[in-house]
């Protein structure tokens, strides 16, 4: 069914939205309180927190005066917690061990449930847990491939599959148990946003109940404990939507619960009684940084600076203007959408090109003049070019399907971008000047996120197995792909040196994200930053023309947790 998202005013008890009573902030750390989860009883609060260097469990008694106690300290990075019905044990993902581990409440070692996946869920009856696939903290990167949803039995037992990859599309990340323990809800992320979609425990009955059209990106889904209602998220929004009993289908309008206003909520958790809800706070804030290399040996030759200073925005997808002197980048402003804008190689004089709601992946043409860029329109995206000259737009590639992650190659005549089919990412190239699409990769998990090497010959692209990710090479025209990186981790490659021989990519390793480069020649690879929090993140390194600096986005989030008391 089509909704609208409304605020209720009238007597209509199904619509009408739970009065809020108190809002209050628990945890007031300067660094991440995160994933919260309410005890049965709603008198304590558990949550993963930073406050000694890695991330532990903790728990927070909730009447006057109550104590914050370090339930996990092992130094294994632990998220996700989850309070099981009993009241007893916590479900959590490890992220250094790998998968699903259970703790007492009462303290005590910890028992491994699964080998794989993150984002624990009890059912309520206490005897299953579900989960999701991708083992990810949910801390800056997204599960857009091909995670899936899970369960298995809390007391040991074989995983179980629930979901399939394309079915619906995109990553399913995020499992909640109605009720009745007969229906999981669970968010879907893709290119095109993320929505809330629910399924039978057979898997074959899938209802979708948010759309992105509709209420935007939907993330966070929680049954209400009668069942009749569902609380999701959006940005800074808590939102309740009225839902049968019967079915699970929406049966009327979301309803506004609370605002953060500039920040944004994640993590919904409510007690048992209905009474309390308890969710984080958090800020990201999101900057491009400029590290200095040396163009004779490509090493960091100092430490990284900041290109641009604001809060409230993410600045990402750098690219360096053919001369080196100029350098395009992606603005997004809640609110207000994303936006091309264009500075000076050292961040000064930044200057907005475009002006539509999505315009993404800046790329420069080779006269200096001409930006092609992703633009969201007629509800889907396709390849557009812009004048810094005149600033007219024009259309450069529509094939009526969303085209994602577009990148020009150096001559300006092609295109290589990411298309999904049943779920699965692969990448394609077509002429600017027109012609047939051609698929180059045909993976089964995820092959994508193209890049260009300087002379137009080589594309590096982002393989992913499982949880890791890793640094590919192929002949542009396509052919043979050989494989760069090794390491386990993410590498998530953007570009090239300007002699062509170094990979430049995002790189995690141990839940720590930094720039790395890969020789195509002798595979060394190389780490040019330091960063080692894992609340932080790094994208899209760009190198200059110059070979003097690569720009990146360097993001870091901080957040506490908060309740509030339904009336």
């Amino acid at each position: 069914m089509q909704f609208g998202i409304t605020t209720s005013s009238g007597s209509d008890a199904a619509t009408e939205a739970p009065r809020t009573e108190n809002i209050s902030r628990l945890t007031v750390w300067s660094g991440l309180d995160t994933q919260p989860t309410l005890a049965p009883d709603g008198n304590s609060v558990a949550y993963s927190s930073n406050h000694n260097g890695s991330f532990e469990i903790y728990v927070k008694q909730l009447t006057p005066g109550g104590r914050e106690i370090q339930l996990t300290s092992d130094g294994q990075e632990n998220f996700q917690p989850a309070w099981s019905p009993d009241g007893q044990r916590i479900a959590y993902y490890s992220k250094r061990r790998g998968g699903i581990w259970v703790v007492p409440t009462s303290g005590g070692p910890p028992r491994q449930l699964t080998e794989f996946g993150a984002g624990p869920a009890w059912s309520h009856d206490g005897t299953m847990i579900a989960f999701h696939s991708d083992s990810n903290p949910d801390l800056g990167a997204s599960s857009i491939g091909s995670s899936t949803i899970w369960i298995v039995a809390a007391a040991n037992g074989a995983p179980k599959q629930i979901t399939r990859v394309g079915r619906p599309v995109g990553g399913h990340v995020g499992p909640t148990w109605s009720p009745d323990n007969q229906r999981l809800a669970f968010v879907a992320l893709n290119f095109a946003g993320q929505e809330v979609w629910s399924v039978s425990l057979a898997g074959d009955e899938l209802r979708r109940l948010t759309t992105v059209d509709t209420v935007g990106k939907a993330g966070y889904p929680l049954y209400a404990p009668n069942g009749r209602s569902l609380y999701f998220v959006t940005g800074p929004t808590i939102w309740r939507m009225p839902i049968s009993v019967e079915n699970g289908e929406p049966t009327g309008a979301p309803v506004k619960i609370t605002d953060a206003g500039a920040s944004v909520i994640n993590n919904l958790t409510v007690s048992a009684a209905g009474k309390r809800l308890a969710y984080s706070v958090q800020t990201l804030t999101s900057n491009i940084w400029s590290v200095p290399v040396s163009p004779k040996t490509n090493e960091a030759t100092g430490p990284p600076q900041p290109l641009t200073n604001q809060t409230g925005t993410r600045n990402n997808q750098p690219a360096f203007s053919p001369d080196g002197r100029k350098l395009a980048f992606m603005e997004y402003l809640r609110g207000s959408g994303a936006d091309i804008w264009v500075a000076d190689a050292d961040g000064k004089n930044p200057v907005q090109v475009t002006t539509n709601t999505r315009d993404l992946t800046p790329n420069w043409f080779p006269d200096g003049d001409q930006i092609a860029f992703t633009s969201y329109r007629d509800n889907h995206r396709s390849v557009w070019a812009t004048s810094l000259a005149s600033r007219r737009d024009r259309l450069l590639f529509d094939i009526g399907r969303d085209i994602q992650y577009a990148r020009l190659s150096p001559d300006g005549r092609q295109l290589a971008f990411n298309l999904t089919d049943n779920g699965i990412i692969n990448i394609w190239t077509v002429p600017v000047a027109g012609g047939q699409p051609k698929q180059l990769t045909f993976d089964q998990e995820l092959a994508g996120f193209p890049c260009w090497s300087p002379d137009g010959k080589f594309i590096a692209y982002q393989m992913k197995r499982g949880d890791d990710a890793y640094v590919m090479l192929m002949p542009s025209d396509g052919g043979e792909a050989i494989q760069l990186t090794l390491e386990h981790g993410r590498s998530w490659p953007f570009s090239f040196s300007p002699a062509g021989d170094k990979v430049v990519f995002a790189g995690e390793r141990n839940g720590a994200w930094n720039v790395w480069w890969v020789s195509r020649t002798t595979r060394q690879e190389k780490q040019l930053t330091n960063y080692t929090k894992l609340n932080s993140f790094v994208r899209y390194p760009a190198w200059s023309p110059l070979g003097n600096q690569i720009a990146y986005e360097y993001a870091e989030t901080n957040g506490n947790i908060w309740m509030l008391d339904l009336k």
